[in-house]
């Protein structure tokens, strides 16, 4: 039968070019041993001169070696031994016992090789990977180098479901009955012909009956594919509120002896995207509430946990958030598995340049010989993720920004591509200049027009609809707003101002003639929502709202990102709601006061401004409440109706310290508040785990947030203090972040400063149960504090398979009390 075998632990890594390592009998005694992923470039220090220069955060690529010493579970006998990477970045070249197994130029692509011709069942089998990111630059954004995905071993029989050899559909997806299309590719490496059953089921569907089918498969690895259909009656359908799934199980059967089962997660669910009516799920009129999202972690690079991914999604998922851009490469199997669980939508870019690239080194030099293998292996490989609904061909790509005519046949042939290997997603295409692009005639070529915003387009979305009627179109990059966490001023600021005075533009009045917080470095951004290139995220979001056949908004972006920044001293940008660590920015609440229902308010800006004193601040509150009263030192300065227009309630306060408080009302009964206290210097710390337990596996990671805290336990806003750590137990330490994109310090040193009061420690469990003590020491406050982690076969879940399941955790840092 088949199995399955996760192979991340005890791989062997060094740097540089080691031609001779690809043998099984090469001593590589001396290298380092390290489990995976693994992200060599996030472990050195940013440098000015790196080639990747700020597109790449000033980290070094390189080349580099990982050597993996391969014991089988037992004799396999005739079944096929096969190896399966979820992504190596990049240019990878795999070896099996010195034997030539493949290569693989693309960084974000998923692969597989047959390993059976090579292995040894007399002696130790050695896979070799090589991996090449020398030549740099080759990506606008923070890569990674190595192999930062997962990998699997795969023993199955000869005659078997093929790889990505599943495809499920819901042709017909209602609360009474769903239809469940099967097609299936069977692959037979024997000798021989077989006559095989293909039986399809889906266990614990009730009501559901079984159907099979005969096939007659060809020798010599040739397939046969075949279709069947299945009914499920009164299914549990998936959404984001409801993210139900089921298992189709597909047998390989001979004479009645059963040689393969294959077991395929899936969604009942339905999707259409309409010009006049814009997105519905399961018949419903939805919005997509979206947000872009590079594949990098901060403090841990491209190489992320399960843990990790998890709890990002979950604050997204707690700020409102439903559906994920992923910018601009497909995403981990991984990432598409938690969104099935914990319900997000995903519009998968795959590609960031076609033929004329924007690096020198990028993905146009092997555009011609890889394009369609690497689009129809990511169709392939994530077809049967209900999170998916849309299919990303590009973004910003220069022949389609440009309205160049010779990308008129590329996008029609992307497009063909995208309908013969999935034709009930659509696809399209984030285009930043859509008034060149629609001109050109690229429109009608795409199933949904993707806005990125430039040249204006993010102020075209009616004329374009009245022109172009039949066209569904989205936002899948607007708006581009700015903020640093901490951080605040009056006066509004727009990115390309200053180079351009003509610059199109929403207009944002400033909040104070003259600008009232000084003394902040000028990479850092406002958190007012007045930062911005070109429209700010509440104007983006009033557009969006009110047009009812307009399919929803990816805001750029999420989290904060490594790399595509100004220019050195930047090794990040400021565009993300969240920072590095996760932790939200005031614009995060924003959006959790437009797209959640759970009573909440938050108000802005902090409450401790020495200096200060007299000056009028601007209180600014976001509520999904009825109606906000603010207090200061318990004193009422009056009760504001929430607006629905403005999306936010200001009021205007002379700042003195004290107590800055907003209570938030609905039906008349008291629903949520937040609060802000003027701190005192700081003297200690306060570390506030997420998680309690975590599994002792390798991979339960936990995070642990530390805040600065004054005398009385206030945290304080603008504390950028030094704290030193270490860890006893069975864990380490994989990462310290403070959301600073001017910090250049080493990510893997056990001390950093908090950035304005906080920063976050990961740690990362052995395999070993007992207890985790992380010690956090401020030697500049003479300060300690310690937490404690239980480590355990019961904490968590273990790395996400196809039948893995969230797990539950401590919130974010939010600032707000309900």
């Amino acid at each position: 039968m088949r199995s399955r075998i996760c192979l991340d632990t005890d791989w062997r890594f060094a740097l540089g070019d080691h031609p001779t390592a690809i043998g099984a009998d090469f001593n590589d005694s001396s290298w380092r041993t390290l489990d995976l992923p693994h992200d060599w470039s996030i472990e050195a220090t940013p440098d000015p001169d790196c080639p990747t220069r700020a597109g790449g955060g000033f980290f070094p690529g390189g080349i580099g070696w990982y050597r993996k010493h391969l014991s089988l579970p037992n004799d396999p006998g005739d079944r096929r031994v096969l190896i399966e990477f979820d992504g190596v970045y990049r240019n990878s070249e795999v070896w099996c016992n010195g034997k030539f197994c493949g290569r693989r130029p693309y960084g974000y692509a998923s692969f597989a090789y047959d390993l059976t011709p090579y292995i040894k069942l007399d002696q130790p089998n050695v896979i070799a990977v090589r991996v090449d990111n020398s030549r740099l630059p080759n990506s606008r954004w923070y890569s990674g180098s190595g192999i930062y995905r997962h990998v699997w071993m795969s023993i199955a029989s000869p005659v078997r479901v093929a790889h990505w050899g599943t495809s499920v559909t819901t042709p017909v997806a209602t609360p009474d009955r769903a239809v469940v299309g099967c097609g299936v590719t069977v692959v037979n490496d024997g000798k021989i012909d077989m006559d095989v059953e293909i039986v399809a089921d889906v266990p614990g569907a009730v009501g559901c009956r079984g159907v099979r089918v005969p096939m007659k498969i060809p020798s010599h690895s040739e397939t046969a594919s075949t279709c069947l259909q299945l009914e499920i009656p009164k299914p549990r359908l998936w959404s984001p509120e409801s993210p139900n799934l089921y298992t189709l199980r597909i047998e390989v059967q001979h004479n009645g002896q059963t040689l393969d089962t294959h077991d395929t997660r899936f969604g009942v669910r339905s999707i259409r995207f309409d010009a006049q009516n814009g997105f519905t799920l399961n018949g419903q009129s939805t919005k997509l509430l979206g947000v872009n999202e590079h594949h990098d972690a901060g403090c841990l690079g491209a190489a992320l946990p399960d843990d990790v991914i998890r709890r990002r999604l979950r604050i997204l998922k707690d700020m409102g958030c439903n559906a994920i851009r992923t910018a601009h490469n497909p995403a981990s199997p991984t990432l598409l598995d938690l969104c099935d669980e914990m319900g997000l939508m995903v519009v998968e870019d795959i590609f960031d340049e076609w033929r004329d690239g924007k690096t020198p080194f990028g993905y146009q030099l092997d555009w011609d010989e890889w394009w369609e293998r690497d689009l129809s292996d990511v169709i392939r490989r994530d077809r049967n993720h209900p999170c998916v609904v849309m299919w990303s061909v590009g973004n910003e790509i220069k022949e389609v920004r440009e309205g160049r005519a010779e990308g008129l046949p590329m996008m029609k042939a992307l497009r063909d591509v995208c309908h013969r290997e999935d034709p009930t997603r659509p696809m399209t295409c984030g285009c930043c200049n859509s008034r060149e692009t629609l001109k050109a005639g690229f429109g009608p070529l795409m199933d949904v027009f993707g806005y990125n915003g430039g040249g204006g387009g993010c102020f075209d979305y009616e004329k374009d609809h009245t022109k172009y009627p039949d066209m569904p179109m989205f936002a899948s990059e607007v708006p581009h707003s700015l903020q640093t966490r901490g951080v605040y001023r009056s006066r509004t600021w727009y990115r390309d101002l200053a180079r351009n005075p003509n610059v199109e533009r929403q207009d944002v009045p400033h909040l104070t003639v003259e600008e009232l917080f000084t003394g902040f470095d000028e990479h850092y951004q406002s958190s007012y929502d007045n930062a911005m290139v070109r429209i700010s995220a509440i104007d983006s979001w009033r557009n969006t709202k009110r047009l009812p056949w307009f399919c929803g908004e990816f805001r750029w972006s999420g989290f904060d990102y490594l790399g595509e920044c100004y220019g050195w001293p930047c090794k990040s940008w400021n565009f993300g709601i969240l920072d590095l660590c996760g932790f939200p920015k005031d614009t995060f609440y924003f959006y959790q006061s437009q797209w959640t229902d759970k009573p909440m308010v938050h108000a802005l800006p902090h409450w401790t401004w020495p200096g200060l004193e007299g000056k009028t601040i601007p209180v600014i509150v976001y509520t999904n409440c009825d109606r906000v009263e603010l207090f200061y030192n318990n004193t009422s300065l009056g009760v504001k109706n929430r607006d629905d227009q403005a999306m936010y309630l200001r009021w205007d306060v002379a700042y003195q310290p004290g107590t800055l408080r907003a209570v938030a009302y609905r039906d008349g009964e008291k629903a949520a508040e937040c609060e802000h206290h003027t701190a005192g210097q700081p003297t200690g710390l306060r570390l506030l785990p997420d998680e309690k337990s975590i599994r002792a596996d390798r991979t339960g990671v936990a995070h642990v947030v530390i805040d600065v805290v004054d005398d009385k336990g206030f945290f304080v806003p603008h504390a950028n203090t030094m704290v030193e750590f270490t860890v006893t137990g069975p864990g380490r330490l994989i990462g310290l972040e403070n959301g600073d994109p001017l910090d250049h310090a080493n990510y893997k040193l056990p001390h950093r400063r908090t950035f304005h009061g906080k920063m976050l420690a990961l740690v990362q469990a052995t395999d070993q149960a007992g207890t985790i003590t992380l010690d956090a020491h401020a030697p500049e406050l003479d300060a300690q504090m310690s937490c404690t982690i239980q480590v355990g076969a019961t904490g968590g879940l273990p790395a996400s398979e196809n039948n893995a399941r969230p797990r539950t955790g401590g919130q974010a840092d939010s600032g707000t009390r309900t």
